[in-house]
């Protein structure tokens, strides 16, 4: 539990509650005239208040739409029913999770109909009563997921980076065409860099690895005119590598268009903006309901399809950021679905394309940080600016590839976790989210809630109180359930109607809770939204306050790392429910990952049963850090009494250099286990 430091109530306790001045950032935008723009703003608790606390506070839940195929009377029905049952807000997400629609080409056009001057018509009958009723609206950047849609051409979409390969014998000049990409090539394909290096051992043959000489890696990119390789090899057994950028040819998952177009660059804050400006601009009609009841739009976690996320301007800013050149080393990063969970799960035992040494973990990380910087200044920043200058919010799920996930939370108007996050929904990976929020000083941090894998049927009102309840003891003040399906009884369906998560008709899927009426559990859910709806009131009242910081090295989060104490992984409750499934697929290859949790659990456990409370640091908040006068540690106004680094097995060398400043003036450094050595 955190302590509040509300000076009017120094005995309350309270897990989230930041205040924040909203800054309406000027971004050299077109500005938009908004009624009322949605204000964070910090308050002090009060008893009248949290007896009978607004709205506003309330859970939200995600709203999914058929598509088009609405009408205006039952979406104001909807409205008023979740109004009625104190759910504080919708998030509304059209998409074309329906099958096999049975209704012929009607019903399918119907469906496809999103972004057409009808379904915003639709929309703004809901806004309208949503402003009566006092109900928060959020849309989600689109519809489906990633961001995309047929206003984005192949040119806006994402980037993968791409390899090929030429075996060579030197001892003479070598005249080659550039070997093109071997997976995903496009005509689009640009080449970023062709290098060259020794084969110690290929095992392709044999599904393997190439292992090459380090010593002997170079870059020949400056030997390549239109396409053509002209090099002196020198004696040897060589492998050339052609690096190719390519869009990855994603399109959005289940739009509710006939076109699916592209997933937009999140890596180039141009498309970024330009998805935006399309989706959410003049021709939509929206600008009026902007701040209220228009609250935020929605971007959800970031598992693209790339093999490997790339942008167009990584190597120069990896160059600058990380002080040398990626070129001859990118052939470390190749490894088929590393930023690709589905076709890792595919290829569970594919190995990495080349090997340098034991220390390519390294060239990994740099370029997993880069692209994390990348994503912040192209997509969140891009996002939070164009959004907070229009009266609005952005909220968003930091997580999805290799990145700094703390970080990255504080670039959010409002960063989310979920209860499926890294699969498990482990308490230690949802309070990477909300620690971010915490360092950043963010309000609100939300979570998509009461989604579980194969645990579809199993959600009861004891579960929901208990997720709540384990959400809020990690930092969440925002409950958003996942979520109430549009009353929508298609052909083939069984009484129930239509649930896109799990139905008779398509039986492969099965996951989520069902939060509307057709669940039989409907008539609590009034009762549970209350108890939410006041605690999370209080949560959000103060300001929030750790013990102490523990040092989380890692831009990942292992799908299997789960806290042995922790009540609910993965949406099981043990002794009650059926077995959880076998577990996922993922790319680890970090012993050193596996021991430090097993050690960090331990820690965490000791800390919590003597009531001292905790949360997570990242390396960029860490080089922020300074020491006031009573020796506690200060991070952007947030005080701690000590950092501790849990058996840690390598750390940034800025942060290490910052710490050993701040220990020799007096901090508290726990060092448990061995120093880090790298």
């Amino acid at each position: 539990m955190k302590k509040n430091s509300n000076s009017n109530f120094p005995g309350l306790y309270s897990i989230v509650a930041i205040g924040l001045c909203l800054a309406l950032l000027a971004f050299k935008l077109r500005p938009v005239k908004v009624s009322r723009a949605y204000e964070l703003k910090r308050f002090n608790f009060d008893p009248a208040q949290f007896k009978n606390p607004s709205s506003e506070f309330g859970p939200f839940t995600r709203w999914w739409w058929p598509g088009n195929d609405v009408t205006k009377k039952e979406l104001v029905r909807e409205v008023d029913l979740f109004a009625d049952n104190h759910f504080g807000g919708v998030e509304i997400q059209p998409f074309a999770l329906v099958f096999p629609a049975k209704g012929g080409k009607e019903q399918q056009d119907r469906i496809t109909g999103y972004d057409s001057p009808e379904y915003y018509d639709n929309l703004r009958a809901v806004l309208d009563e949503a402003n009566k009723r006092r109900l928060i609206v959020d849309l989600t950047d689109g519809s489906g997921w990633p961001a995309g849609g047929p206003h984005l051409a192949e040119e806006d979409n994402n980037l993968t980076l791409e390899f090929g390969t030429l075996s060579v014998t030197g001892g003479k000049a070598i005249r080659a065409t550039v070997p093109r990409a071997v997976r995903g090539d496009r005509p689009s394909a640009r080449l970023q860099v062709v290098m060259a290096a020794k084969v110690i051992k290929d095992n392709t043959d044999n599904k393997g690895s190439i292992y090459l000489d380090p010593h002997t890696a170079i870059d020949i990119s400056g030997l390549v005119k239109d396409g053509q390789l002209s090099w002196d090899c020198p004696e040897g057994a060589w492998k050339i590598i052609a690096f190719w950028g390519i869009p990855d040819g994603e399109q959005p998952s289940i739009i509710a268009k006939k076109d699916p177009g592209f997933v937009m660059n999140h890596w180039d804050s141009t498309k970024v903006l330009k998805n935006y400006n399309y989706l959410f601009g003049p021709r939509t009609g929206l600008e009026p309901y902007f701040g209220h009841p228009l609250r935020a739009i929605f971007d959800d976690s970031y598992e693209f399809k790339a093999n490997r996320d790339f942008a167009w301007a990584f190597l120069p800013y990896f160059n600058e950021k990380r002080g040398y050149d990626a070129g001859k080393w990118l052939g470390a990063n190749m490894h088929l679905g590393y930023d690709n969970q589905f076709a890792r799960a595919a290829h569970p035992d594919a190995p990495f394309d080349f090997i340098f040494s034991d220390e390519d973990w390294r060239l990994r990380y740099d370029y997993d940080l880069t692209l994390s910087e990348l994503l912040g200044e192209n997509f969140l920043d891009a996002a939070r600016h164009w959004t907070e200058s229009r009266g609005l919010l952005h909220r968003t799920q930091t997580y999805g590839f290799n990145m700094d996930m703390i970080g990255s939370a504080g670039l959010a108007s409002i960063p989310e976790t979920e209860t499926m996050m890294q699969g498990a929904g482990s308490e230690g990976a949802m309070k990477l989210i909300t620690s971010g929020a915490h360092l950043y000083n963010k309000e609100i941090a939300s979570a998509e809630s009461a989604v579980f894998i194969n645990r579809a049927f199993m959600t009861t009102p004891q579960k929901l109180r208990m997720v709540a309840d384990k959400l809020m003891a990690v930092g969440v003040n925002q409950i958003i359930f996942h979520g109430s399906s549009y009353h929508y009884k298609p052909e083939g369906y069984a009484k129930e109607g239509w649930y896109p998560w799990s139905s008779n008709m398509i039986t492969s899927i099965n996951f989520s809770s069902n939060i509307s009426e057709s669940d039989p559990f409907w008539k609590y859910q009034s009762s549970i939204n209350q108890y939410i709806t006041r605690t999370q009131y209080a949560l959000r009242s103060g300001k929030p306050h750790a013990d102490v910081l523990i040092y989380y090295p890692f831009l990942n989060f292992d799908e299997k790392a789960v806290n042995p104490e922790e009540v609910l992984a993965a949406g099981y409750l043990k002794g009650i429910e059926p077995p959880l499934p076998g577990k996922p697929a993922g790319l680890t290859n970090m012993d050193d990952q596996q021991k430090w949790y097993d050690q960090a659990w331990k820690i965490i456990n000791k800390l919590e049963a003597s009531g001292v409370s905790w949360e997570w640091v990242n390396d960029a908040s860490l080089q922020r850090a300074k020491l006031n006068s009573n020796k506690q540690v200060d991070i952007r106004g947030n005080k701690y009494q000590a950092v501790i680094l849990p058996g840690v097995p390598y750390i940034q060398l800025k942060t290490a250099q910052k710490l050993n400043e701040l220990s020799r003036e007096g901090m508290k450094l726990l060092v448990i286990g061995e120093q880090p050595k790298k």
